[in-house]
């Protein structure tokens, strides 16, 4: 990666507790709130923007991701399963399990389309075998596989004119790119982006109003931002290796946020690295486009 690329920050902030595996930031324009997840931790976590405290709330099982609804709940996924999820009561409803998920997968990274369609991916949570796949929910209860064989799914990500849908294969440092028509059908599966070896692994990712798609670096330790084209523009170095995803937020959606983990660090580089697991808030100079909210059928307003 050539040194030209490389743009230091100007100020790089960090919210919260430091988690095991923090994961999926998700701005909430409604609530104005950040959510983010720790998942091996099994934590929700929140970030109200007005008065900048952090918040989170333990749940009994895996939480994988969670998106914003047209109505007082999050959509989240849990360790098999997609549910309703009340950010005051921290009640659940369940819509639906994929029970014939392999025992060893779990959920990954999720997000929504320009048509608020729900698309996310599941993985073998030792991350060695190739059983995680790419689901769809275009109607209310019913997940489709619409593509399969990864070992770690990644980052779905819309373009911002919604006819393109990335998602990566993390363990083969590729981001593959798919046409995505009006109905929410996937054709001509394209490798888009290879990383080498020194840029890390994959993960998380979103689009800004430019139409870049940025990517987070499991492992290589920053950010870095990829033209319509899939070369790569620039690179922001973060102060910790293990970097999740990022997602941006707050008023024209000019704030950027990023998550990362402390999982894989040992107590001595936790101690020397104290912020590795938190949010981190940074100005990129530039600014992201509006999440869809999942709309929520008459059928599926909880009780």
């Amino acid at each position: 990666m050539a040194d030209m690329l490389n743009i230091e920050p100007t100020k790089v902030t960090s919210w919260g507790t430091a988690a095991l595996l923090g994961e999926g930031p998700s701005w909430h324009q409604d609530s104005d709130r950040l959510y983010w997840v720790d998942i091996k931790g099994q934590q929700l976590h929140w970030l109200d923007l007005p008065t900048g405290t952090h918040h989170f709330q333990t749940v009994d099982e895996p939480l994988c991701w969670v998106l914003p609804t047209d109505g007082d709940w999050l959509l989240a996924g849990f360790h098999r399963s997609v549910e309703l999820l009340h950010p005051s009561t921290f009640t659940r409803k369940r819509l639906f399990s994929l029970q014939h998920e392999p025992s060893g997968n779990r959920l990954n990274d999720a997000k929504l389309d320009r048509q608020g369609r729900l698309w996310f991916g599941s993985m073998h949570d030792q991350e060695r075998q190739s059983s995680g796949n790419l689901y769809r929910m275009s109607e209310p209860g019913i997940a489709e596989c619409v593509d399969s064989g990864y070992v770690v799914s990644n980052g779905p990500a819309v373009n911002k004119s919604g006819d393109c849908l990335y998602h990566s294969c993390s363990s083969s440092r590729v981001i593959f790119r798919f046409c995505l028509d009006d109905k929410g059908n996937l054709s001509d599966k394209q490798p888009f982006i290879r990383f080498s070896g020194n840029m890390g692994f994959p993960d998380g990712m979103t689009i800004d109003s430019e139409g870049g798609l940025w990517v987070a670096q499991w492992g290589g330790g920053g950010i870095c931002r990829f033209d319509v084209q899939g070369k790569l523009e620039r690179r922001i170095a973060m102060p910790v290796p293990y970097i999740t995803s990022l997602a941006f937020g707050g008023e024209n959606l000019s704030r950027l946020f990023v998550t990362s983990a402390s999982l894989p660090l040992s107590a001595a580089q936790r101690k020397a690295m104290p912020t590795a697991g938190c949010l981190f808030e940074l100005d990129c100079g530039f600014s992201g486009v509006a999440e869809v909210s999942f709309a929520l059928p008459d059928m599926y307003q909880p009780d």
